[in-house]
């Protein structure tokens, strides 16, 4: 018989996390699931820590070629056989009661799908600029770290768009909104650990912004734009370059990882705004 559960998650590379994540689900205080892992073609010893775990509920694929984020959680959908879908990442630790929390929602309140809280690091952390944070503690990111989707809605609105390489799942959430809501349950936790930006990571999180611009174009999402400026308040230090230095004031400031992206922070807001532009012509759509 078919678990009613599916956990579904696309990793790539993640041999020093993807044990203790697997952990965290299998001791889970529900029991009737699987776990779905898509490989994005890891170069690394990510199938021998999966497969030393020995525990039949863990259905491993391996992409034959580096296929990105959207391509394969479409993957992960199409072999999951649950009738709920329950989508975290291969760095994070799932609550003992993840799954339970998740289920409570869908039997006791009409929704098509329930938000999870994300807690970066810990509940009392205090990121530093150099952090890379990833949470969700007030719902409306539907990030899929911590998401759980009726699975017969993401086969209607035809799964997750594979233009996207990042915000492909507030695409899917926004899209399928149209079949009914999205609930937020804070007692749906998963735990991110903490990620240093390097240089290099961080002016390529700036090209991800032209994502932004896509789901302006394809649903009207209006997430950080004013009038026509997309990301207004990047826009003016970019007029105004003194305004970078600002951030100096703050009490984000701490470590040596903090100050090392100094000298990139004006270049991270080129890099951004000509990614959004390269977006709109691409797109022919107006945007500053």
């Amino acid at each position: 018989m078919a678990p009613l559960v599916s956990v579904v998650m696309c990793i790539r590379n993640a041999e020093l996390s993807i044990g203790a994540c697997l952990k965290s689900i299998l001791k889970q205080t529900y029991r009737d699931f699987e776990i779905v892992v898509v490989d994005d073609f890891s170069t690394d010893k990510t199938k021998q820590v999966i497969e030393e775990l020995g525990d039949k509920r863990v259905k491993y694929f391996r992409n034959p070629e580096w296929f990105g984020i959207s391509k394969s959680r479409n993957i992960g959908v199409k072999k999951a056989v649950g009738k709920y879908l329950f989508f975290t990442d291969g760095d994070c630790i799932v609550a003992l009661n993840w799954i339970e929390e998740g289920l409570r929602f869908f039997s006791n309140r009409k929704c098509i799908a329930v938000e999870g809280r994300i807690c970066y690091v810990s509940e009392d952390y205090e990121p530093t600029f150099s952090d890379c944070i990833l949470e969700n503690r007030v719902g409306g990111s539907f990030m899929t770290g911590n998401i759980a989707y009726k699975k017969s809605v993401i086969d209607q609105v035809g799964g997750f768009d594979e233009e996207l390489d990042y915000l492909e799942d507030r695409d899917i959430a926004l899209r399928s909104m149209r079949y009914g809501e999205i609930l937020f349950n804070p007692a749906m936790v998963v735990f991110h650990p903490r990620v240093v930006l390097t240089p290099k990571r961080y002016l390529k999180v700036a090209k991800r912004t032209k994502n932004r611009v896509y789901l302006f174009k394809k649903l009207g999402e209006k997430k950080f734009i004013l009038g026509r400026i997309l990301m207004p308040i990047d826009f003016l230090r970019i007029l105004f370059p003194p305004l970078v230095f600002c951030s100096l004031f703050s009490k984000k400031f701490k470590t040596m990882a903090d100050y090392r992206l100094l000298p990139y922070i004006y270049l991270y807001l080129i890099f951004e705004r000509l990614s959004i532009w390269q977006e709109c012509a691409k797109t022919k759509i107006f945007l500053i």
